[in-house]
């Protein structure tokens, strides 16, 4: 069946609604290690990968990178509720099954690009409950390193206060560059680029710790600079 990426005015408009509660109520603060970066990314397809620590990542981060428009991925068990499921289906998602051998999730997210959208993607693949950040699958790699898109990494930081505490910090690194060698296996520089890709969400974890403070989500992992 095939998908239908673009969102009519009803859609787009609850889409908006969600980005301005958003920043209402749990107010992100969002920095940039290159500021550059928010104008030259408009119009061009990436593939953003971020920790993740909370149920409210997904909207949180789409949020805050709505002027990209991107897709991201959800756990199909959570886009398939009835209740909380109806929502996420009209915001730009795409479900992924990690119980079995799904690959729709890639031929939907290669869709996504091609029409000229990004994606977000949450490579731990779930939230880390150990202490520890999880290590990162492979796929948004795979994905970039296949359509030739550069990878920008996030960190986010905070415990999601609802109006008022601590804001949520949330700090966008600079891309990683994609470009498989024809003499090299995409799935083996997938590989090497998604561990590329870990090392520089955890620099930016690390620099939002000393900023901000330490986290609580991963109390056993030492980002300190000499682990990178």
């Amino acid at each position: 069946m095939e998908y239908n990426y673009h969102k009519n005015a009803g859609q787009l408009a609850f889409i908006k609604f969600v980005k301005g509660l958003v920043h209402l109520l749990i107010r992100p603060k969002v920095e940039w290690k290159d500021k550059s970066l928010k104008k030259s990314l408009k119009g061009k397809p990436v593939v953003f990968v971020c920790n993740h620590t909370h149920h409210f990542d997904g909207v949180v981060i789409s949020s805050v990178l709505s002027r990209y428009k991107p897709y991201m991925l959800v756990k199909k068990s959570w886009y398939d509720k009835s209740g909380t499921g109806s929502f996420i289906r009209i915001c730009r998602s795409i479900p992924v099954d990690f119980d079995t051998m799904d690959t729709n999730w890639y031929a939907q997210s290669e869709g996504a690009v091609e029409n000229g959208y990004s994606m977000l993607i949450f490579p731990e693949g779930g939230i880390a409950r150990e202490g520890k950040m999880l290590p990162f699958k492979p796929g948004a790699a795979l994905l970039a390193a296949k359509k030739g898109l550069d990878i920008i990494p996030i960190a986010s930081l905070g415990e999601y206060k609802i109006l008022f505490g601590k804001r949520q910090k949330i700090l966008i690194g600079n891309p990683i560059k994609s470009e498989c060698p024809e003499n090299v296996r995409c799935s083996k520089y997938a590989k090497e680029i998604s561990a590329e890709a870990e090392k520089q969400v955890k620099k930016l974890y690390l620099e939002l710790e000393e900023k901000y403070g330490k986290g609580k989500v991963y109390y056993k992992e030492d980002f300190s600079s000499e682990n990178l």
